[in-house]
Protein backbone atom coordinates (compact mmCIF):
# COMPACT_ATOMS: atom_id res chain seq x y z
CA UNK A 1 0.00 0.00 0.00
CA UNK A 2 1.31 3.38 -1.01
CA UNK A 3 0.71 6.55 1.06
CA UNK A 4 1.09 9.93 0.09
CA UNK A 5 -0.29 9.78 -3.54
CA UNK A 6 -2.94 12.02 -4.68
CA UNK A 7 -6.40 10.63 -4.02
CA UNK A 8 -10.02 11.39 -4.76
CA UNK A 9 -12.45 13.53 -2.70
CA UNK A 10 -13.62 11.74 0.55
CA UNK A 11 -17.46 13.07 1.03
CA UNK A 12 -20.56 12.04 2.19
CA UNK A 13 -23.56 11.16 0.73
CA UNK A 14 -26.01 14.71 0.37
CA UNK A 15 -23.04 16.41 2.22
CA UNK A 16 -23.19 20.58 2.26
CA UNK A 17 -20.39 21.41 5.03
CA UNK A 18 -16.65 21.11 5.00
CA UNK A 19 -15.05 19.84 8.40
CA UNK A 20 -12.51 21.98 10.00
CA UNK A 21 -9.54 21.20 12.29
CA UNK A 22 -6.60 23.41 13.18
CA UNK A 23 -3.67 22.59 11.10
CA UNK A 24 -1.52 21.97 14.78
CA UNK A 25 -4.34 19.26 16.22
CA UNK A 26 -1.88 16.23 16.35
CA UNK A 27 -3.25 12.79 14.87
CA UNK A 28 -2.63 10.74 18.28
CA UNK A 29 -3.54 11.48 21.44
CA UNK A 30 -1.51 10.95 24.41
CA UNK A 31 -4.93 9.45 26.04
CA UNK A 32 -5.05 6.66 23.31
CA UNK A 33 -4.85 3.20 24.74
CA UNK A 34 -2.68 2.39 21.75
CA UNK A 35 -0.40 4.86 21.88
CA UNK A 36 1.47 5.80 25.03
CA UNK A 37 2.99 9.08 23.30
CA UNK A 38 1.30 11.27 20.96
CA UNK A 39 2.93 10.92 17.55
CA UNK A 40 2.74 12.58 14.41
CA UNK A 41 2.14 10.91 10.52
CA UNK A 42 3.42 7.26 11.18
CA UNK A 43 5.48 7.27 14.16
CA UNK A 44 7.38 10.79 14.42
CA UNK A 45 7.20 12.23 17.60
CA UNK A 46 5.29 15.16 18.33
CA UNK A 47 6.49 18.04 20.14
CA UNK A 48 5.96 18.02 23.69
CA UNK A 49 5.00 21.47 23.47
CA UNK A 50 2.14 21.11 21.22
CA UNK A 51 -1.21 21.06 21.48
CA UNK A 52 -2.94 17.73 22.51
CA UNK A 53 -6.73 16.49 22.86
CA UNK A 54 -8.52 13.38 22.43
CA UNK A 55 -10.35 12.78 18.84
CA UNK A 56 -14.45 13.37 19.94
CA UNK A 57 -15.77 11.29 17.53
CA UNK A 58 -17.90 13.06 15.10
CA UNK A 59 -21.62 11.90 14.20
CA UNK A 60 -22.97 10.93 10.46
CA UNK A 61 -25.32 13.36 10.25
CA UNK A 62 -25.49 13.75 6.39
CA UNK A 63 -24.24 17.14 6.24
CA UNK A 64 -19.90 16.57 7.11
CA UNK A 65 -17.24 16.21 4.04
CA UNK A 66 -14.09 14.50 4.55
CA UNK A 67 -11.69 15.24 2.15
CA UNK A 68 -7.39 14.60 2.24
CA UNK A 69 -7.52 18.67 2.16
CA UNK A 70 -9.04 18.68 5.67
CA UNK A 71 -7.01 20.89 8.00
CA UNK A 72 -6.97 17.53 10.63
CA UNK A 73 -6.01 15.02 7.60
CA UNK A 74 -2.85 13.94 7.97
CA UNK A 75 -2.05 10.71 5.26
CA UNK A 76 -4.25 9.04 2.86
CA UNK A 77 -3.66 5.22 1.73
CA UNK A 78 -5.18 2.89 -0.78
CA UNK A 79 -6.74 -0.15 1.27
CA UNK A 80 -5.75 -3.66 -0.16
CA UNK A 81 -8.35 -6.03 -0.36
CA UNK A 82 -8.20 -9.52 1.85
CA UNK A 83 -8.17 -12.34 0.44
CA UNK A 84 -11.30 -14.66 0.57
CA UNK A 85 -10.63 -17.98 2.10
CA UNK A 86 -13.13 -21.20 0.63
CA UNK A 87 -13.15 -24.74 2.60
CA UNK A 88 -14.97 -26.67 0.28
CA UNK A 89 -17.03 -29.56 2.50
CA UNK A 90 -17.94 -32.27 0.13
CA UNK A 91 -20.46 -35.26 0.52
CA UNK A 92 -18.45 -38.09 -0.79
CA UNK A 93 -21.17 -40.56 0.85
CA UNK A 94 -22.01 -43.72 -1.78
CA UNK A 95 -25.60 -42.08 -3.15
CA UNK A 96 -23.26 -39.24 -4.88
CA UNK A 97 -22.37 -42.04 -7.51
CA UNK A 98 -26.24 -42.38 -8.29
CA UNK A 99 -27.64 -40.54 -11.80
CA UNK A 100 -27.77 -36.61 -11.88
CA UNK A 101 -29.42 -36.64 -15.11
CA UNK A 102 -27.73 -36.56 -18.57
CA UNK A 103 -25.79 -40.03 -18.09
CA UNK A 104 -23.85 -38.36 -15.58
CA UNK A 105 -23.77 -39.02 -11.76
CA UNK A 106 -23.91 -36.72 -8.78
CA UNK A 107 -20.19 -37.20 -7.85
CA UNK A 108 -19.02 -36.37 -11.26
CA UNK A 109 -21.43 -33.14 -11.91
CA UNK A 110 -19.86 -32.26 -8.52
CA UNK A 111 -17.08 -32.63 -9.13
CA UNK A 112 -17.03 -31.14 -12.85
CA UNK A 113 -18.42 -28.27 -11.54
CA UNK A 114 -15.91 -27.65 -8.64
CA UNK A 115 -13.14 -27.97 -11.05
CA UNK A 116 -14.78 -25.32 -13.01
CA UNK A 117 -14.84 -23.24 -10.11
CA UNK A 118 -11.20 -22.98 -9.29
CA UNK A 119 -10.50 -22.64 -12.79
CA UNK A 120 -12.59 -18.98 -12.17
CA UNK A 121 -11.13 -17.72 -9.11
CA UNK A 122 -8.02 -15.86 -9.18
CA UNK A 123 -4.72 -16.91 -7.89
CA UNK A 124 -5.08 -15.00 -4.52
CA UNK A 125 -8.55 -16.54 -3.31
CA UNK A 126 -7.47 -19.12 -0.61
CA UNK A 127 -9.11 -22.75 -0.78
CA UNK A 128 -9.13 -25.82 0.63
CA UNK A 129 -11.04 -29.35 0.03
CA UNK A 130 -12.47 -31.74 3.08
CA UNK A 131 -14.75 -34.84 2.01
CA UNK A 132 -17.05 -36.61 4.29
CA UNK A 133 -16.42 -39.14 4.61
CA UNK A 134 -12.56 -39.06 4.29
CA UNK A 135 -10.60 -40.33 2.35
CA UNK A 136 -7.87 -41.12 5.07
CA UNK A 137 -8.80 -40.93 9.05
CA UNK A 138 -11.44 -42.03 11.23
CA UNK A 139 -14.65 -40.71 9.73
CA UNK A 140 -17.44 -40.97 12.65
CA UNK A 141 -15.05 -38.52 14.75
CA UNK A 142 -14.81 -34.75 14.22
CA UNK A 143 -10.86 -35.31 14.65
CA UNK A 144 -10.97 -37.41 11.18
CA UNK A 145 -11.84 -33.75 9.60
CA UNK A 146 -9.45 -30.72 11.39
CA UNK A 147 -7.11 -31.29 8.81
CA UNK A 148 -8.69 -31.01 5.09
CA UNK A 149 -7.36 -33.18 2.36
CA UNK A 150 -6.18 -30.02 0.81
CA UNK A 151 -5.45 -27.48 3.42
CA UNK A 152 -6.00 -24.06 2.77
CA UNK A 153 -3.96 -21.96 1.02
CA UNK A 154 -3.77 -19.42 -2.68
CA UNK A 155 -5.03 -21.05 -5.41
CA UNK A 156 -1.58 -20.04 -7.19
CA UNK A 157 0.27 -23.07 -5.24
CA UNK A 158 -2.43 -25.57 -4.77
CA UNK A 159 -4.82 -25.22 -7.74
CA UNK A 160 -3.03 -28.63 -8.85
CA UNK A 161 -3.53 -30.27 -5.45
CA UNK A 162 -7.15 -29.90 -5.32
CA UNK A 163 -7.43 -30.75 -9.19
CA UNK A 164 -5.91 -34.20 -8.31
CA UNK A 165 -7.86 -34.35 -5.09
CA UNK A 166 -11.22 -34.22 -6.84
CA UNK A 167 -10.32 -37.88 -8.79
CA UNK A 168 -11.48 -39.53 -5.51
CA UNK A 169 -14.56 -42.01 -5.55
CA UNK A 170 -17.92 -41.99 -3.74
CA UNK A 171 -18.28 -44.40 -0.40
CA UNK A 172 -19.46 -44.74 3.17
CA UNK A 173 -22.09 -42.90 4.90
CA UNK A 174 -23.10 -39.55 5.46
CA UNK A 175 -21.44 -37.94 8.31
CA UNK A 176 -22.32 -34.33 7.83
CA UNK A 177 -22.00 -32.92 11.96
CA UNK A 178 -18.36 -34.53 12.03
CA UNK A 179 -17.68 -32.69 8.97
CA UNK A 180 -18.05 -29.71 10.10
CA UNK A 181 -17.19 -29.78 13.91
CA UNK A 182 -14.07 -30.43 12.87
CA UNK A 183 -13.78 -28.18 10.02
CA UNK A 184 -14.99 -25.72 12.84
CA UNK A 185 -11.95 -27.07 15.22
CA UNK A 186 -9.79 -26.30 11.54
CA UNK A 187 -10.58 -22.82 11.21
CA UNK A 188 -10.18 -21.95 14.75
CA UNK A 189 -6.64 -22.92 14.41
CA UNK A 190 -6.67 -21.13 11.31
CA UNK A 191 -3.93 -17.85 11.52
CA UNK A 192 -4.78 -16.45 7.73
CA UNK A 193 -6.64 -13.33 7.61
CA UNK A 194 -9.68 -12.65 5.36
CA UNK A 195 -13.02 -13.90 5.11
CA UNK A 196 -13.58 -17.23 6.43
CA UNK A 197 -16.36 -19.42 4.35
CA UNK A 198 -17.42 -23.41 4.16
CA UNK A 199 -19.27 -24.33 0.91
CA UNK A 200 -21.06 -27.40 1.97
CA UNK A 201 -22.14 -29.86 -0.96
CA UNK A 202 -24.86 -32.66 -0.02
CA UNK A 203 -27.11 -35.19 -1.86
CA UNK A 204 -28.78 -36.24 1.34
CA UNK A 205 -29.81 -37.20 5.10
CA UNK A 206 -26.72 -37.01 7.79
CA UNK A 207 -26.21 -39.84 9.11
CA UNK A 208 -25.60 -40.66 13.11
CA UNK A 209 -22.15 -40.28 13.12
CA UNK A 210 -21.17 -37.46 15.92
CA UNK A 211 -24.96 -36.58 16.62
CA UNK A 212 -24.80 -38.03 20.06
CA UNK A 213 -27.31 -40.68 18.74
CA UNK A 214 -27.24 -44.28 19.30
CA UNK A 215 -25.28 -45.71 16.01
CA UNK A 216 -28.43 -48.10 15.84
CA UNK A 217 -31.90 -46.08 16.66
CA UNK A 218 -34.38 -48.04 18.78
CA UNK A 219 -36.56 -47.52 16.11
CA UNK A 220 -39.00 -50.17 14.79
CA UNK A 221 -38.13 -51.20 11.08
CA UNK A 222 -40.30 -53.70 10.29
CA UNK A 223 -42.88 -52.45 10.21
CA UNK A 224 -41.26 -48.44 10.46
CA UNK A 225 -42.07 -46.81 13.73
CA UNK A 226 -41.89 -43.62 11.29
CA UNK A 227 -42.36 -41.17 14.17
CA UNK A 228 -39.02 -42.34 15.60
CA UNK A 229 -37.47 -42.71 12.48
CA UNK A 230 -38.87 -38.75 11.72
CA UNK A 231 -37.25 -37.67 15.31
CA UNK A 232 -34.14 -39.38 14.96
CA UNK A 233 -33.35 -37.85 12.06
CA UNK A 234 -34.46 -34.66 13.31
CA UNK A 235 -31.83 -34.96 15.53
CA UNK A 236 -29.36 -35.98 13.03
CA UNK A 237 -30.49 -32.40 11.65
CA UNK A 238 -29.92 -30.89 14.73
CA UNK A 239 -26.57 -31.90 15.43
CA UNK A 240 -25.33 -30.11 11.91
CA UNK A 241 -27.12 -27.03 12.30
CA UNK A 242 -25.30 -26.47 16.54
CA UNK A 243 -22.22 -26.98 14.72
CA UNK A 244 -23.01 -24.26 11.76
CA UNK A 245 -23.87 -22.27 13.80
CA UNK A 246 -21.11 -22.67 16.45
CA UNK A 247 -19.02 -22.06 13.40
CA UNK A 248 -20.92 -18.66 12.68
CA UNK A 249 -20.16 -17.68 16.18
CA UNK A 250 -16.74 -17.81 16.32
CA UNK A 251 -14.08 -14.63 15.91
CA UNK A 252 -13.63 -14.06 12.97
CA UNK A 253 -16.95 -15.76 12.05
CA UNK A 254 -17.24 -18.73 9.41
CA UNK A 255 -20.29 -18.12 7.08
CA UNK A 256 -21.47 -21.57 5.55
CA UNK A 257 -23.17 -22.10 2.01
CA UNK A 258 -25.18 -24.68 1.30
CA UNK A 259 -25.94 -26.59 -1.76
CA UNK A 260 -27.78 -29.77 -1.65
CA UNK A 261 -30.53 -32.15 -3.50
CA UNK A 262 -34.40 -32.52 -1.53
CA UNK A 263 -33.82 -35.85 -0.21
CA UNK A 264 -32.16 -33.68 2.82
CA UNK A 265 -35.63 -31.26 2.59
CA UNK A 266 -35.77 -28.08 2.29
CA UNK A 267 -36.11 -27.06 5.35
CA UNK A 268 -32.95 -28.56 6.53
CA UNK A 269 -30.87 -27.27 4.13
CA UNK A 270 -32.44 -24.18 4.38
CA UNK A 271 -31.67 -23.81 7.95
CA UNK A 272 -28.62 -24.55 7.94
CA UNK A 273 -27.88 -21.66 5.30
CA UNK A 274 -29.63 -19.42 7.67
CA UNK A 275 -27.77 -20.50 10.78
CA UNK A 276 -24.47 -20.32 9.15
CA UNK A 277 -25.24 -16.33 8.08
CA UNK A 278 -25.29 -17.44 3.91
CA UNK A 279 -29.42 -16.30 3.44
CA UNK A 280 -29.94 -15.55 -0.57
CA UNK A 281 -32.39 -13.21 0.87
CA UNK A 282 -34.10 -11.70 3.57
CA UNK A 283 -37.01 -13.57 3.91
CA UNK A 284 -35.99 -17.16 2.44
CA UNK A 285 -36.27 -18.60 5.57
CA UNK A 286 -39.95 -18.44 5.05
CA UNK A 287 -39.89 -19.49 1.57
CA UNK A 288 -37.43 -22.53 2.91
CA UNK A 289 -35.01 -20.80 -0.02
CA UNK A 290 -31.35 -19.92 1.88
CA UNK A 291 -29.88 -22.34 0.86
CA UNK A 292 -29.03 -23.31 -3.22
CA UNK A 293 -31.24 -26.60 -4.17
CA UNK A 294 -29.79 -28.82 -6.89
CA UNK A 295 -32.47 -31.11 -8.42
CA UNK A 296 -32.19 -34.41 -9.17
CA UNK A 297 -32.30 -33.98 -13.12
CA UNK A 298 -30.48 -31.07 -13.04
CA UNK A 299 -28.20 -31.41 -10.84
CA UNK A 300 -25.08 -30.61 -12.68
CA UNK A 301 -26.77 -26.74 -14.34
CA UNK A 302 -27.87 -26.18 -10.45
CA UNK A 303 -24.20 -26.45 -9.62
CA UNK A 304 -22.77 -24.51 -11.79
CA UNK A 305 -25.27 -21.79 -10.91
CA UNK A 306 -24.49 -22.05 -7.52
CA UNK A 307 -20.69 -22.17 -7.15
CA UNK A 308 -20.83 -18.82 -9.11
CA UNK A 309 -23.04 -16.94 -7.08
CA UNK A 310 -21.32 -18.13 -4.33
CA UNK A 311 -17.78 -17.32 -5.47
CA UNK A 312 -19.28 -13.79 -5.63
CA UNK A 313 -20.33 -13.80 -2.30
CA UNK A 314 -17.27 -15.05 -0.78
CA UNK A 315 -15.41 -12.01 -1.86
CA UNK A 316 -13.92 -10.79 1.67
CA UNK A 317 -15.20 -7.21 2.95
CA UNK A 318 -11.90 -6.66 4.76
CA UNK A 319 -9.20 -4.65 4.01
CA UNK A 320 -5.77 -3.64 4.92
CA UNK A 321 -5.08 -1.03 6.79
CA UNK A 322 -1.37 -1.29 6.56
CA UNK A 323 -0.30 0.80 9.55
CA UNK A 324 1.57 -0.24 12.99
CA UNK A 325 -1.38 -0.10 15.53
CA UNK A 326 0.58 1.12 17.91
CA UNK A 327 1.56 4.15 16.37
CA UNK A 328 -2.17 5.02 14.98
CA UNK A 329 -4.68 6.61 17.16
CA UNK A 330 -8.24 4.58 16.61
CA UNK A 331 -9.97 7.36 17.08
CA UNK A 332 -8.51 9.32 14.08
CA UNK A 333 -9.43 6.97 11.32
CA UNK A 334 -11.92 7.17 8.50
CA UNK A 335 -13.18 5.00 6.03
CA UNK A 336 -14.53 6.02 2.43
CA UNK A 337 -15.42 3.96 0.03
CA UNK A 338 -16.15 4.35 -4.12
CA UNK A 339 -18.11 2.45 -5.79
CA UNK A 340 -19.19 2.26 -9.47
CA UNK A 341 -21.52 5.03 -10.75
CA UNK A 342 -21.50 6.19 -7.00
CA UNK A 343 -18.95 9.04 -5.86
CA UNK A 344 -16.64 8.56 -2.60
CA UNK A 345 -18.40 8.65 0.62
CA UNK A 346 -17.35 8.51 3.79
CA UNK A 347 -18.71 5.53 5.64
CA UNK A 348 -19.37 5.21 9.42
CA UNK A 349 -17.44 3.31 12.21
CA UNK A 350 -19.89 0.90 13.17
CA UNK A 351 -19.31 -1.27 16.36
CA UNK A 352 -22.65 -2.82 16.08
CA UNK A 353 -21.98 -4.30 12.93
CA UNK A 354 -25.61 -2.76 11.01
CA UNK A 355 -24.00 -0.82 8.20
CA UNK A 356 -20.37 0.32 8.21
CA UNK A 357 -16.91 -0.68 9.29
CA UNK A 358 -15.08 -1.65 12.06
CA UNK A 359 -11.72 -2.58 13.34
CA UNK A 360 -11.02 -6.88 12.88
CA UNK A 361 -9.29 -8.41 15.57
CA UNK A 362 -5.59 -6.50 16.34
CA UNK A 363 -7.02 -3.71 14.35
CA UNK A 364 -4.45 -4.53 11.08
CA UNK A 365 -7.17 -4.58 9.13
CA UNK A 366 -11.04 -3.11 8.86
CA UNK A 367 -13.93 -4.54 7.60
CA UNK A 368 -17.27 -3.83 6.28
CA UNK A 369 -20.96 -4.83 7.47
CA UNK A 370 -23.93 -4.50 6.61
CA UNK A 371 -25.13 -3.11 2.89
CA UNK A 372 -21.72 -1.05 2.25
CA UNK A 373 -20.34 -5.24 2.79
CA UNK A 374 -22.95 -6.16 0.10
CA UNK A 375 -22.66 -3.01 -2.56
CA UNK A 376 -18.83 -4.07 -2.46
CA UNK A 377 -18.68 -7.63 -2.90
CA UNK A 378 -20.67 -7.17 -6.12
CA UNK A 379 -18.65 -4.37 -7.46
CA UNK A 380 -15.03 -5.50 -9.09
CA UNK A 381 -14.20 -1.45 -9.66
CA UNK A 382 -14.56 -0.72 -5.72
CA UNK A 383 -12.15 1.49 -3.98
CA UNK A 384 -11.30 1.68 -0.30
CA UNK A 385 -9.40 4.77 1.04
CA UNK A 386 -8.07 5.17 4.76
CA UNK A 387 -8.03 8.42 6.39
CA UNK A 388 -6.03 9.35 8.94
CA UNK A 389 -6.24 11.64 11.48
CA UNK A 390 -9.54 13.83 11.28
CA UNK A 391 -11.68 11.80 15.09
CA UNK A 392 -13.88 8.91 13.58
CA UNK A 393 -17.18 9.42 11.70
CA UNK A 394 -19.95 7.44 13.75
CA UNK A 395 -23.43 6.26 13.10
CA UNK A 396 -25.82 9.78 13.75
Amino acid sequence: MKLGQTLISWALLGASATLGCASNEPVFSTSSPMDAGARDGFGAPISETGALRDAIPLRDTGNVTLTPDSACATTTADAQRRPANILIVLDRSGSMSESAGNGMSKWAAATGGLRTLLGRLDNFTRVGLTFFPPTRGASDMASGYTTPAVPIAALSTNRTALLSALGASPSGNTPMACAIDGSKQYFQSFTQDGSRNIILITDGQPTNECTGQPLLPPCNLLPPDLACLQRHDQAMQAAVSVQVALARMLTPSVRTFVAGTPEATDVFLSDLAFQGGSSRTPDCRNTRSCHYSLGAGTFEQDLARALDDIRGRAITCEFEVNADPSRVDPTRVNVSVETTGMAARTVPRDVNHQNGWDYSEGMRNIILHGPICDAVRTDPQVRVQILFGCPTLTPG
